[in-house]
């Protein structure tokens, strides 16, 4: 009988072991740091909606008040900060978020869990919301002054456009003839009859609007240029690939160009091998090579080209210490030109 009774305390002590450690078992995470265990957006999101809320999930109940006063969200934005559980806290803008802003969110080791233990580590959280929407690219470019003789005009937009509004908003002065407007996603096709030799300007104003959001324009968006006759040209004078000049002497670049506005120059630094890999390239190989380095040397040079007139002229350059170099000449109507430098 005595050993009888020995096993049911032995039994019994060991059940209230056992209930006893799934107690600590339950309990510990309580006791332990909390942590931020979701974020929405996520650190790093870009295009985050202006209307998205923010939603903070931490790993276990918090202290409300320790918490929303270790929070800092910056810039500033109207809207209300409420919990949806003691775990999970959400910002709500009262408007929209600010557009095409970097927006960092912080929560210092301050915030604290309901049995007071601190935040394991401080929050540092950074996402950007969605951009206006504008033009990425033209055809003919932004800056170009001269267009040969076209029959449309191409903007592409970083997202799709509203068709009425941007028909509301764009002005061709002087009127174009035989005038249309075609909308396909984030492309826009402005036709109709440019009369020749005639400068056209063309405005998008601001209030035009993307399809999804109702965005509109961050601002007015221009342009100017001359219907040409002839296409624009360009081109660096000289037979060969390689130009070669002399170390601490001047360097003038010979160029004929027509119906091109400007001259973007540029001069890296090769190493033998690029150089020597470049000379002997095929042609296709050659023209779309892109240099590693830096430019040691830009340039920019206004042309004062008269419309369908032919002209050359020199670029002048700083000297160049002796080295084999890459030259790259781009203009905003589209020719370009390049060629290897060696100086001696």
């Amino acid at each position: 009988m005595a050993g009888h009774r020995v096993g049911l305390w032995a039994l019994l002590a060991l059940a209230l072991l056992a209930c006893g450690a799934a107690a600590l078992f339950f309990a510990l995470p309580f006791f332990q740091a909390p942590y931020v265990a979701a974020l929405e957006p996520a650190d790093g999101a870009r295009d985050i909606l202006p209307t998205a809320p923010i939603v903070i999930t931490f790993s276990a109940p918090m202290n409300r008040d320790a918490v929303q006063a270790a929070l800092r969200l910056s810039p500033r934005v109207n809207g209300s900060w409420d919990w949806r559980d003691d775990r999970t806290l959400v910002f709500t803008p009262r408007a929209t978020l600010p557009i095409s802003k970097t927006l960092t969110l912080q929560i210092s080791t301050d915030a604290r869990s309901q049995f007071g233990a601190a935040l394991a580590q401080a929050l540092r959280a950074r996402f950007t919301t969605l951009p206006y929407p504008h033009v990425v690219a033209s055809e003919p470019a932004r800056d170009a002054q001269f267009s040969y003789s076209p029959t449309q005009v191409t903007f592409t937009f970083n997202r799709a456009m509203n068709p009425a509004a941007l028909r509301a908003n764009l002005v061709v002065t002087p009127t174009l003839a035989n005038e249309t407007l075609a909308v396909n996603g984030t492309t826009v096709t402005l036709g109709g009859f440019f009369e020749p030799r005639t400068r056209y300007e063309i405005r998008l104003d601001a209030a035009a609007t993307d399809a999804a959001y109702n965005l509109p324009l961050e601002r007015a968006a221009q342009w100017s240029f001359i219907a040409a006759t002839q296409y624009p040209n360009f081109s660096i004078l000289n037979r060969g690939r390689v130009l070669e000049f002399s170390a601490k002497t001047p360097i003038e670049i010979p160029v004929q160009f027509t119906n091109v506005s400007r001259l973007d120059l540029a001069v890296y630094p090769l190493t033998p091998q690029e150089f020597d890999a470049n000379a002997s390239a095929a042609f296709e190989t050659w023209y779309a090579f892109k240099p590693s380095r830096a430019p040691v040397q830009k340039r920019i040079t206004p042309t004062n080209a008269q419309l369908d007139r032919y002209a050359q002229t020199k670029i002048a350059l700083e000297p160049l210490p002796r080295g084999v170099y890459f030259l790259k000449i781009t203009t905003p109507e589209g020719p370009t030109d390049a060629q290897l430098v060696r100086v001696k």
